[in-house]
């Protein structure tokens, strides 16, 4: 038989085009890159069912991006149409600039050939203000040698599909004696939540909005592990918020702490209240399902919760950097390490320290115009030594005095290149460090 009569639908897509999400580089020394993530609406036309076995995506136009077939197992009865996405195992992670076109070859069984669809390929634009939205917390309220931690296209697919861009943000403090960077200090309790760094945190409100959903009153689980029976709903203490376009989710609040104008709206249930952006949402907790205490972030394009396709959530004004390349011995952090700006993208696809706000100026920059300074004194006071009218050595003489203006100049001229190429070798030798173990779990 010849390829399957199947209407396929593609998210997420905006104008036409299939959106990846675009992703801040792990430090400022690598490049930044994308997240494609996918989730199929399959409606099946035959007169029988119709059995998936088997989903290629491929890439269009430069730069070349290899192919990745995914096993499939998803039966889809006559004239009718069932969903089928990506695992996080799937998520595919993109150059940027990523090629132009993407295509996709849905394989069953008993047909020869696959059905296929091809669709332009496009980084998201958020409709946030400036195409990202503020971090939902504040450096204001981390302890000395704390960090919000997260990391993009690791989140399971929950909600078909709907949690591919989520995040599990938690904080994290360097522990000397593992070399590592767990969520609790060292010797705590495990089972008591109040251990752990992000218990209790302010969450804010990334924008403008009206509550569409809340839910309080949950108790906490007991840490680690996920609680069993799972809890109903799964999201916990949480918050749907409408943030134009975007149902924003802010899942796993502290039961009780909930900020009481945003439960108080006037719709019978309480929803409806009007939200503003940095605006206090309630506390850090453990409640729904989650195996230990942590925010889950996520936004879809939708106005009713779990209702609609996901979308990337890209973030402006933070710093992000691979958390094995942090310093632990610097608190709060400066630029002598390499930070990388965020603007419009997502966390990066490695386990990464968050910084909500700017950092502090280094010594690398006062060293580095110090060096500046001096090899352009040395060159101004050469310049003068040689010019008419200018300073005269009277020991020395005019032309020995003229020599060493040449002199000087030369010496300069070889400090400012040999600065420059020191500083090409250092930003190609900076490296993260390996040996850090970094907690690489995640929570739902």
């Amino acid at each position: 038989m010849s390829a399957p009569n199947l209407t396929i639908k593609v998210e997420p897509a905006e104008s036409g085009s299939v959106v990846y999400g675009a992703l801040a580089a792990k430090t400022s020394n690598d490049p930044s890159n994308g997240q494609l993530s996918l989730v199929l609406t399959i409606t099946n036309n035959e007169q029988s069912p119709v059995h998936l076995n088997q989903v290629t995506v491929s890439f269009v136009g430069p730069p070349n991006v290899s192919l990745s077939s995914i096993t499939a197992d998803l039966t889809i009865p006559s004239a009718q149409k069932k969903q089928w996405y990506f695992a996080p195992t799937n998520n595919i992670i993109l150059p940027v600039p990523a090629p132009g076109a993407v295509a996709l070859s849905l394989s069953c069984d008993g047909f020869s050939d696959p059905a296929n669809i091809e669709m332009l390929l496009a980084p998201y634009v958020s409709p946030a203000t400036g195409a990202g939205y503020p971090f939902p917390a504040k450096t204001n309220d981390l302890n000395q040698g704390e960090y919000w931690t997260g990391v993009s296209g690791a989140h399971g697919a929950a909600g078909g599909g709907t949690q591919l861009f989520a995040y599990d943000l938690l904080v994290r403090a360097y522990d000397p004696s593992t070399n590592s960077w767990p969520t609790l200090p060292p010797g705590a309790d495990v089972a008591n939540n109040e251990s752990y760094y992000v218990w209790g945190k302010p969450i804010y409100s990334m924008g403008d909005g009206v509550v569409r959903q809340f839910k309080d009153g949950m108790p906490a689980n007991t840490p680690p592990g996920f609680p069993s029976p799972t809890p109903n709903p799964v999201e916990g203490n949480h918050f749907y918020i409408q943030h134009g376009d975007d149902l924003a989710l802010y899942a796993h609040f502290q039961a009780g702490k909930l900020n009481p104008a945003l439960t108080s709206g006037p719709n019978p249930d309480g929803t409806g209240a009007p939200v503003v952006k940095g605006q206090l949402l309630g506390l850090a907790g453990n409640s729904g399902r989650s195996s230990e205490p942590h925010l889950h972030i996520q936004v879809n394009r939708t106005t009713i919760p779990w209702g609609g396709p996901p979308r990337p959530l890209p973030f402006n004004d933070i710093y992000v950097l691979d958390l094995s390349a942090v310093d632990p011995d610097t608190w709060p952090p400066n630029n002598d390490t390499p930070w990388s700006a965020v603007s419009a993208q997502g966390l990066p696809n490695a386990v990464s320290a968050i910084w909500p706000g700017a950092l502090l100026l280094g010594r690398r920059i006062f060293w580095n115009w110090y060096g500046v300074l001096v090899w352009a004194w040395i060159i101004i006071i050469g310049g003068l030594m040689i010019t008419p009218g200018g300073i005269d050595c009277i020991v020395c003489g005019p032309v020995l005095t003229r020599v060493i203006g040449v002199v000087s100049i030369a010496l300069g001229v070889l400090g400012f290149v040999s600065r420059a190429v020191a500083g090409r070798a250092v930003a190609r030798q900076r490296v993260a460090r390996p040996q850090i173990d970094v907690k690489g779990d995640m929570h739902g």
